[in-house]
Parts: C-alpha cells; sequence; structure tokens
C-alpha cells in the first residue's frame, strides 16, 4: 500500500495534516446567505423607520404644533445660567441699548424734574461752560466730603 503524498504547502506535524492522507477542507463563506441577511436586515430597518414616522406623524397630528416657551432667550431660567448660548449677543445688545440711551432725551426722575439729553450735546454744554446744578441730596444717604475721605 502507498502513502499518499502530501500535499505541497503542507507541513509535517502542523495542524489540520493528516498522516494518513485526509485532507481538511478550506474555510468557505457563504457570500449568498450574508447577501440575504443584509438584504433583510436593511429591509427590516426600512419598515421600522416607517413605522416610527407615522407613529410620530399621527401623534404631532392629535397634540398640534409645539409651542415655544416664553422663558426662552432670557439668560435665566430657572436657577439655570443661559448665558453661554449668547454671551456674544448679549454684549451687543447691551452695548447697543447703552448707545441708544446716551443718544437719547429722556426722564432720570420726573417728579424732580430731572432729566437725561444725548452724551455728545450734554459734553458740548459743559465745554461751552454750561455746568448742571447741583442735585439735592435724597434724606437717609450720606454725603462724603469732595476728597473723597469721611
Amino acid at each position: 500500500m502507498t502513502t499518499p503524498e502530501p500535499h505541497p504547502g503542507a507541513v509535517h506535524g502542523a495542524p489540520g495534516h493528516d498522516p494518513h492522507g485526509a485532507r481538511s477542507e478550506e474555510d468557505r463563506i457563504d457570500s449568498g446567505a450574508i447577501v440575504v441577511v443584509g438584504v433583510a436586515s436593511l429591509l427590516l430597518f426600512f419598515l421600522a423607520s416607517l413605522v416610527a414616522v407615522s407613529f410620530f406623524t399621527h401623534r404631532m397630528a392629535e397634540r398640534g404644533p409645539i409651542t415655544i416657551p416664553p422663558e426662552i432667550g432670557q439668560s435665566k431660567i430657572g436657577l439655570v445660567e443661559q448665558q453661554q448660548f449668547g454671551l456674544v449677543v448679549r454684549g451687543e445688545r447691551s452695548r447697543a441699548r447703552d448707545l441708544e440711551r446716551l443718544g437719547s432725551f429722556g426722564w432720570v426722575d420726573q417728579r424732580a424734574g430731572l432729566a437725561h439729553i444725548p452724551i455728545d450735546e450734554a459734553m458740548r454744554l459743559v465745554v461751552g461752560g454750561l455746568r448742571p446744578a447741583p442735585v439735592a441730596p435724597v434724606p437717609g444717604e450720606t454725603t462724603k466730603p469732595e476728597g473723597g475721605q469721611p
């Protein structure tokens, strides 16, 4: 009896080597089964997406549109500071508000007859030698001497 010749790439004593001549089957991947599983997964995902979209569309039709809370846009909502999201815009709005006040006429205290005028006009009047009248101290306030020392 003759012994079969080993496979040309087989090494004697290596795993998968049978000294009696039986060869191991090569690994094969059933690509057809992988394609079927992939297509079935995509179809299941598509159908689940359709069900979810139709469910949420039905729920939105029942409830109506979502109302925007009035707190949106404020710098503080409850105990949560919202400033990190609008720092740039808040600064620009504050500057615009300050510039508008500096450039307009208006009352500071109407009962006392105290008004404010545009800053450019006030500077022109001060340069021209006109000084505002001293304001009477409010009762209950302490005044400091002009040197700043008590």
